[in-house]
């Protein structure tokens, strides 16, 4: 069983437009399923998340775990209001790598620590695929 989303895109903008896309929160509702990051980005730092995406309205936490401007950040997550008990080993990790070809941006995105639970990671594995991903693409490769 796969253990966890592997993800590469090639976004047409450099790497720095991209990075501003995955944490600014007018720009996160545009791809993250209509929610909004709020953190002060800062490797240790709390990052929530706000909004509804189709009635469901998020609560999703975690913490900065690594960051490097313009170029790596890996946080956890978890939406306790998914009936996920709130415990360490229950927070995805959330990874972006961003490396600059030719005038555009390979990202990386990996998901990770499922907890070898196959039904949420098809579930998560569907929406990064078919919603946050094509957002993501459709912002920089208009």
């Amino acid at each position: 069983m796969e253990k966890r989303i592997k993800r590469k895109n090639i976004l047409n903008a450099m790497p720095e437009i991209v990075w501003n896309t995955l944490t600014n929160p007018n720009k996160t509702k545009l791809f993250m399923f209509n929610c909004e990051a709020h953190s002060n980005w800062k490797v240790g730092s709390e990052i929530k998340w706000k909004g509804n995406f189709n009635g469901y309205e998020s609560g999703e936490k975690g913490v900065i775990l690594e960051l490097s401007e313009n170029e790596h950040l890996k946080y956890s997550s978890i939406d306790p209001n998914f009936g996920i008990e709130d415990i360490p080993e229950n927070y995805l990790h959330i990874t972006y790598d961003l490396k600059e070809v030719d005038g555009k941006t390979e990202l990386t995105t990996t998901i990770e620590n499922f907890n070898n639970d196959p039904e949420r990671l098809g579930h998560v594995a569907n929406g990064w695929d078919n919603i946050a991903l094509p957002a993501l693409e459709k912002i920089h490769n208009q």
